[in-house]
């Protein structure tokens, strides 16, 4: 006959176990991580009696977890990539905010710098306009040099959080890996049965790590976890764990590195991480704060090299050629700063770069390699695409681009795989400052004029003057002269003479003239360029008429030099003739906010598939209190009727004996 109080007592133990696990999943609801569980029951094996089988009773089979690993690997790559998207956000908001906003943005100080311009040009020899200009020219070298510090800060901000995170990422390896070592423990001593909680706060920590970085997580048989990063880089090997870090970045840059390591192997992992928060920095370094300190530092550049070329081509308050109004963008300083050699290098080149023309600069940064085997130097673009190849120049050598600036090899020689960064605008923002301090060294006069005399009887006039080069020795043979001062004489209505005036020789004779049509005087005769300067004349002149041509000395209300600088804010300048200054801004300001608002597009895509992710995590792995609450009644109705049982068991065994 079967045992009732073996079987009741049987149920007693299996209501209390199922109690157990529902008051386990209630009180744990909200702690991160935990997967609700429940006991799984198992019929006794029956025991044969008259030709029929007796059922014994109940056991506890198994105490699991309620767990999907389809929807936990779904979860785990939608919380990398929301984390992703999240750090490029708060990044681009930071920038784009920087770039547009009136209070810190390029574009105020820039149109105030020119709007002063103008001031001198409607007077020229005004000292308080020319005061304006030189503190308006201050304000604009400092607002370049506000935004560009800002971005800086930003770049180190983003290189503190890598430190921070690859600390996060080498703890939570660690701690995985130390899991893994308990739960093999407890699975092996306990022949085979899962430790439920432990397992929990293994895939707990995995997650947190999903959050950092991308990963790939693959199970033993043993139940340990093996992680891995990047392009497949170990991260979790069993109970083994690796190390990640940052490192300076090789080329000299103020920018972190990743680095893997045990200990002995160290390989750099930067251009292999992806999703998670570190994902996330590094695109945002790569793609957002990179370019806009490049794009700061082209304008800058043309911002003062275009500028500075057409003051130098003027005339001051004292008659003195017009100087550089802002510093010297190819300093010795700036041309050796433009290039950061790799820690590695084994070689002792010294290479500085200097900068031919900014209307020919891109905004990327260059890889230079030296090859021994061939003797060569390789450029690459950004892209790792080759810009050139060419043979090593030695020192004192130099290689100019196609891209507006030329590689100095200024001293030593490179080692086989040498290699160098070039940076040709990375500092242009950073580096600009002002280089004019007197409000008379403005120039805002051209140092050339002209005059018809009154005795001219026909309709011809000067249409321009042209000045190209005031470094030509017709400008610094003598100061305050031309030498030599050419007069020009129309010997008809079609040709001209042009002469010496200080001793009347005709230097070039019998030069032809197209009247009613612009005609470059000095340049017909082939005397410019060569000359610096160059006079347009136009109309019809008679017979006799000339053109007396002098240096300016005394031109104070000349204003035709102010009138050029002031037309740079609308020349195309930038990127092949194809943008001006606040163009060229304006696609900065532009590309950032296009940037952001993918980023903020992206993000709440994102955020939205994994709360998708989550609720669906939920569903099957979350404690619902409904449910669990219902479940203690029915089991404590199930250990109440197997109490019954018992009493009723007993009963019957006092009946027996009674009998008796």
């Amino acid at each position: 006959m079967a045992d009732l109080a073996g079987i009741a007592l049987s149920g007693l133990r299996a209501s209390q176990t199922s109690l157990s696990t529902t008051s386990h999943n209630i009180v744990n609801v909200d702690t991160e991580g935990y997967s609700r569980q429940k006991t799984g029951l198992a019929t006794r094996v029956p025991q044969s009696y008259g030709g029929s089988f007796v059922g014994q009773g109940v056991d506890v089979a198994s105490i699991s977890r309620v767990s999907n690993q389809y929807v936990v690997d779904q979860l785990r790559r939608d919380i990398a990539s929301y984390n992703t998207y999240d750090a490029y956000y708060e990044y681009a908001v930071r920038v784009d905010q920087l770039l547009g906003d009136d209070s810190t943005a390029i574009t105020p100080s820039l149109q105030s710098f020119f709007d002063a311009v103008q001031d001198v040009s409607n007077d020229p020899a005004s000292v308080p306009n020319r005061q304006v200009l030189l503190s308006s020219g201050e304000a604009l070298v400092n607002r370049f040099n506000a935004v560009y510090e800002q971005v800086f800060q930003t770049n180190e901000t983003l290189n503190i959080e890598l430190d921070a995170v690859a600390s996060k990422i080498t703890q939570l390896a660690a701690s995985i890996a130390s899991y893994n070592e308990s739960i093999q423990a407890v699975y092996t001593n306990n022949t085979g049965e899962l430790p439920n909680d432990l397992l929990d706060q293994r895939d707990e920590a995995v997650r947190q790590l999903s959050e950092l970085v991308g990963v790939e997580v693959l199970q033993q048989q043993n139940l340990s976890l093996s992680v891995f990063i990047g392009s497949g880089q170990p991260l979790v090997i069993g109970n083994d764990s690796f190390s990640v870090q940052t490192v300076s970045n090789s080329t000299g840059l103020r920018r972190k590195d990743i680095i893997i390591t045990d200990g002995s192997n160290v390989q750099n992992i930067t251009n292999l991480v992806s999703g998670g928060r570190l994902g996330g920095l590094i695109t945002v370094r790569e793609d957002l704060i990179d370019p806009v300190f490049n794009e700061l530092g082209r304008m800058a550049l043309s911002v003062a090299q275009s500028f500075n070329d057409q003051h130098q081509l003027g005339m001051d308050l004292d008659n003195q050629l017009g100087g550089t109004f802002f510093s010297d963008i190819n300093s010795s300083t700036a041309e050796f700063a433009r290039v950061a050699g790799r820690t590695s290098n084994a070689g002792t080149a010294a290479i500085s770069v200097t900068i031919d023309d900014t209307n020919l600069l891109t905004a990327e940064d260059y890889r230079l390699r030296y090859d021994a085997g061939s003797g060569n130097y390789t450029l690459y673009n950004a892209d790792n695409t080759v810009n050139a190849t060419f043979a090593d120049p030695g020192p004192g050598g130099t290689f100019a681009t196609t891209d507006g600036f030329t590689l100095n090899f200024v001293s030593g020689a490179p080692a086989d795989r040498d290699e160098f960064t070039i940076l040709p605008t990375r500092l242009g923002a950073y580096e600009l400052d002002m280089d004019i301090t007197d409000v008379r060294q403005v120039a805002a006069a051209l140092p050339v004029t002209t005059n018809l005399p009154a005795s001219n009887t026909g309709a011809g006039y000067v249409e321009d003057v042209i000045v190209t080069d005031t470094t030509s020795a017709d400008f610094t043979t003598t100061p305050f002269a031309l030498v030599p001062p050419y007069r020009v004489e129309f010997t008809s209505a079609t040709t001209y003479d042009v002469l010496d005036a200080g001793t009347n020789a005709v230097v070039v004779g019998g030069v032809a003239y197209t009247p009613g049509q612009s005609n470059g005087l000095l340049e017909l005769a082939g005397l410019y360029p060569a000359s610096g300067y160059d006079v347009v004349f136009n109309g019809n002149p008679a017979t006799g008429d000339q053109v007396e041509i002098g240096y300016n000395n005394g031109g104070v209300n000349d204003n035709r030099n102010a009138l050029l600088l002031g037309a740079l804010s609308t020349t195309k300048t930038i990127a092949n003739g194809t943008v001006t200054y606040q163009g060229a801004y304006g696609q900065l300001v532009s590309g950032v906010g296009t940037r952001t608002n993918d980023a903020s597009v992206s993000q709440e895509a994102a955020q939205t598939i994994l709360n998708q992710s989550e609720a669906q995590w939920e569903s099957i792995s979350g404690v619902n209190l409904d449910e669990e609450a219902a479940n203690l009644i029915r089991f404590q109705q199930s250990y109440q009727a197997s109490a019954r049982v018992i009493q009723v068991s007993s009963e019957l065994f006092d009946t027996i004996i009674s009998s008796l």
